[in-house]
């Protein structure tokens, strides 16, 4: 088999680094993890915090620099009176932006993001007596809070002297579900040195897997993929880490080693490929189709690990028929867990694209994308009253031939001026039942794909109330640092000039490298012909039991159901009166299933159906 070019012996590292500032859920224990959090970035901000977007304090509080000092309290939602319900169905008054009603003297304030700045939120919480500030993005997304330099807000933002973190909403949302339960402690903060035995890691210094669904005649062509993390001696003694990594599958375990190593307190250890200390390849030879589990865990040599709530890191992923994803697998559907959605502005060409970053090696020359599976959700009706119901979304493959750039320090590096679009599809929901579902974009024409060719899967909403789906189980972090590649970009307004919106529009994605929930649907002699040629659609859908199939065409038909993981799940010969058919699917389990019908004279149609 031909080498890929993206090889880990090709690109130039740019490891993350584990910090030692976190923030760590302490009890109750089903918040008991690391969230990956923000902080402030940018000119203008308020004397607490760094204007670069790193720890830092004016002498006024803790300094998260220093080894040892952390605020460790009780979370208390911010309250300041005002009424109604947000875009999120979050309480009004959560968002902190008057001064506040409820006394939080001696707790760890959370404001939910929305309506004001950033500043007006830690200084009404700060003079409500708040240690610091956990701030509750819209979306699932961590970014650095942009400062403010209005007349109003700025001079709020420099009388504040706590910190203030900001996390995703779906992180938001284990804490808020843990708080409506009792009280929730979190420690904000430089651990290093709080206890004697400490080693950790964090979700975003672990390598995952190169996806989370391979077809299993790409994974069977020698498919491997590399493990590593990064670590570090958070306790105040020196010890001995035993890293240990495994992969289990449907027919048990595959992969299993460890490496044990010294580390002086507060130094890290790096074990990745061509580090001085790396794992070999996972790579069984045979990868059955199935479930797999990829699972590290750290302990200390000899020792009980103090605070071992960042010592396990699991990554799943399968092994599937036809579909390749950055996004796993779950009761045969693409699993999505959220939708990060963007803030549109008045250009009139605004949009959001959302895309996957391919470059492989494939089965034959003729293997290709016949259609992608993607989820969408809408969360706020248009201009006629409908939630996606009309709406377009595009489908576009891309060549991708700008030269091949690492991204070393800086996203700047990365240019997308040389796309040719290799392949389109055009999808257009036909109910609102449709918001929150995955469903299936069949491409006016297959794409074979070439090997070695680096593409862009796209799909773009010019709507601001739709969102795409991802998978926030999967973090790409340290594959996005390791490989010096982009994972999963997106483009947002990209009317917009090169001045204001840089490398075309195009940034790193949601979260940094989150899983973008795209099920590429691949198979041999994709391309030869043209995919659809009629109109198809079903209804109702969702369906329950009984399913009418709506073709534009008479006669006799196969039709062809098949769940996402492209198994076929159901078959029947129908005729088609006045186009239409109806027959029992009561005996397929619930999930998204992609209906194939074909005609006696060849014609075919392809649409997706949610059986629930």
């Amino acid at each position: 088999m031909k080498k890929i070019l993206l090889t880990l012996t090709a690109v130039a590292f740019a490891y993350v680094a584990v910090s030692q500032a976190v923030v760590q859920g302490i009890s109750p224990a089903s918040v008991q993890t690391n969230f990956e959090f923000g902080v402030q970035g940018g000119a203008g901000g308020w004397p607490g915090q760094q204007n670069d977007g790193t720890w830092g304090f004016d002498g006024s509080g803790v300094n998260f620099n220093n080894p040892g000092e952390f605020i460790q309290d009780t979370l208390m939602l911010v309250e300041d009176g005002i009424p109604g319900i947000n875009a999120q169905g979050i309480d009004s008054t959560h968002e902190g932006c008057n001064e506040l009603i409820n006394d939080l003297t001696g707790k760890i304030a959370v404001v939910y993001r929305n309506t004001c700045y950033f500043s007006a939120k830690v200084f009404y919480a700060e003079q409500a007596g708040a240690l610091a500030v956990v701030v509750i993005n819209r979306e699932d997304a961590v970014i650095n809070m942009a400062a403010n330099t209005d007349e109003v807000n700025g001079p709020l933002g420099t009388a504040c002297t706590i910190p203030a973190v900001f996390i995703s909403s779906i992180d938001g949302a284990i804490l808020r579900s843990a708080m409506d339960n009792g009280p929730v402690e979190l420690l904000i903060g430089n651990k290093l040195g709080a206890n004697e035995h400490d080693i950790g890691s964090t979700a975003s210094s672990v390598l995952s897997p190169r996806y989370g669904s391979i077809p299993s005649n790409m994974a069977n062509m020698g498919h491997s993929f590399e493990v590593g993390l990064q670590s570090v001696n958070f306790g105040s003694e020196d010890n001995t880490a035993i890293v240990t990594v495994t992969v289990e599958g449907p027919e048990g375990n595959v992969y299993n080693e460890s490496i044990s190593s010294f580390i002086a307190s507060g130094d890290t250890l790096d074990i990745f490929p061509q580090s001085e200390l790396s794992f070999p390849s996972v790579a069984p030879g045979v990868w059955p189709e199935g479930d797999y589990t990829l699972t590290y865990t750290i302990e200390i040599e000899g020792q009980v690990d103090q605070s071992d709530y960042d010592n396990v890191f699991v990554r799943n992923f399968a092994v599937t028929s036809n579909i390749l994803s950055l996004a796993g697998q779950e009761n045969g559907n693409i699993k999505v867990n959220s939708f990060p959605r963007t803030a549109f502005d008045e250009n009139e060409d605004d949009q959001y694209r959302a895309c996957m970053v391919l470059q492989e090696v494939y089965p034959s020359v003729t293997y290709g994308i016949q259609g992608v599976y993607v989820a969408l959700e809408a969360s706020d009706t248009i201009a006629d009253g409908t939630l996606l119901e009309g709406t377009e979304i595009e489908l576009e493959i891309l060549e991708w031939n700008d030269p091949w750039t690492g991204i070393g320090e800086s996203w700047d590096n990365i240019t997308f001026n040389s796309l040719n679009q290799a392949a389109f599809g055009i999808y257009t929901p036909l109910s609102d039942d449709e918001n929150g579902q995955v469903v299936y974009i069949p491409l006016s024409q297959g794409i074979p794909l070439a090997d070695n060719q680096r593409y862009l899967v796209c799909v773009t909403t010019y709507q601001e109330n739709i969102a795409f789906g991802y998978d926030n189980s999967l973090n790409y972090d340290a594959n996005f640092s390791i490989y010096d590649q982009p994972i999963s970009p997106i483009q947002i307004d990209f009317g917009q000039p090169a001045a204001t919106n840089p490398a075309n529009g195009y940034y790193t994605g949601w979260n940094g490298v989150s899983a973008l929930g795209l099920g590429l649907v691949l198979k041999a002699n994709a391309g030869l012909e043209e995919i659809t040629g009629i109109s198809g659609s079903a209804f109702p859908n969702p369906a329950t039991d009984m399913v009418t199939i709506d073709i534009d065409g008479e006669g006799p038909a196969s039709v062809i159901v098949s769940d996402i993981s492209g198994r076929i799940a159901y078959t029947n010969n129908v005729t088609l009166s006045n186009g239409q058919s109806s027959f029992d699917i009561s005996s397929l389990d619930n999930g998204v299933y992609m209906f194939n019908v074909t005609l006696e004279n060849g014609s075919t149609s392809t649409f997706s159906v949610v059986k629930k």
